[in-house]
């Protein structure tokens, strides 16, 4: 009985062998006809991160070119994501930068929209929805908010990162036709996608009396617009914020140097009334916090914002020099020695 079985399975494995062998054919997984090539380059010519630098001689912004790119196409009647990819093959030729991939999807009419994927402080928030898809930053952390001074802050105001540069194109008109060979997807104009940034970059500095006393210095601009939508790179004006930035310091030339940034934003509120105040929150070598608040609001108007994204404000400020302690003869300090003196920087 056990012979038998065994001829039993010997000839039963026989007969799938023959069988897998003579069915096995290899199939793509899906048609090629549905299989489309797109490439995505990027305008890295940014003023004040890569070009158009008020001073060569200062620290630059940190940049990187991203790490991927996503490819998303959309219903035309509803704006809702029907095919998606993620472009993380780099290359490069005389145009620049580019990303590039395959994208799957049924022949039809789509909306196509692409940008940079894995930002750092940028939050893309309703990336399925076309029409409502927009991008963030998120409020500083509670640390750095415990240590701005609360001199004229308002409960309710928003205070957020600045956003990393975030590179979009798209093509609303997107048409793919039925075919039995790999297409290329390209933009309204016919070319290839290139991804221009929604955010901009401007150089702040602001002259200084006594940066020697000078221990720390941060920025919070107010007036600006907390997010943008993708598909317009339209600034969202019910969505006030102000935004936060660390400054550096210049070498010191005769008694006088200056701080200075370059931070980013989505761009300032729209409306023509829209008051625009920067304050600068300074901590100093002996401890104490020093605030002073500026209305910039004319300074978005001139020549130097307007060509170069350069906010040189012309005042100056004065930090007075540390008192001398009461008692000489030794600095011995413990940690409740410390306190926080509050006051007014004189311009």
């Amino acid at each position: 009985m056990k012979r038998i079985f065994i001829h039993m399975l010997s000839a039963t494995v026989a007969t799938l062998l023959v069988v897998t062998l003579t069915c096995c054919k290899r199939r793509p997984l899906v048609e090629v006809g549905n299989t489309h090539y797109v490439r995505v380059y990027l305008d890295e010519q940014i003023k004040n991160v890569t070009t158009g630098f008020y001073d060569e001689t200062l620290d630059k912004p940190d940049y990187s070119s991203p790490e991927m790119l996503r490819v998303a196409l959309y219903d035309q009647s509803d704006g809702h994501v029907v095919a998606e990819r993620y472009l993380r093959n780099k290359g490069s030729d005389d145009r620049g930068v580019f990303y590039d991939g395959y994208v799957i999807a049924n022949p039809g009419n789509y909306i196509l929209l692409t940008y940079n994927f894995g930002t750092e402080s940028t939050v893309i928030d309703n990336g399925h929805l076309y029409y409502e898809a927009e991008a963030y930053t998120n409020p500083i952390s509670a640390t750095l908010l415990s240590q701005i001074s609360s001199r004229g802050r308002s409960d309710d105001e928003k205070i957020v990162y600045v956003p990393d540069h975030l590179f979009v194109d798209n093509n609303e008109q997107l048409n793919i036709p039925y075919g039995n060979d790999i297409d290329t997807l390209r933009n309204e104009a016919g070319d290839h996608f290139t991804g221009k940034s929604v955010v901009l970059s401007y150089y702040l500095q602001i002259r200084v009396k006594g940066i020697e006393w000078v221990s720390s210095a941060v920025g919070l601009l107010t007036g600006m617009a907390g997010s943008a939508t993708l598909n317009d790179g339209q600034v969202n004006a019910e969505n006030p914020v102000t935004v936060y930035f660390d400054m550096k310091r210049s070498e010191t030339v005769g008694d006088e140097a200056f701080i200075y940034t370059t931070f980013h934003t989505f761009g300032k509120l729209p409306d023509k009334d829209n008051e625009l105040s920067i304050t600068f929150d300074i901590k100093t070598t002996d401890g104490r916090a020093m605030t002073t608040t500026i209305d910039i609001s004319d300074k978005f108007s001139e020549p130097d914002a307007i060509e170069h994204q350069w906010l040189l404000l012309d005042q100056v400020l004065n930090i007075p020099e540390p008192e001398e302690p009461e008692n000489e003869g030794g600095f011995a300090p413990g940690v409740d020695d410390w306190t926080d003196i509050e006051t007014d920087i004189i311009i």
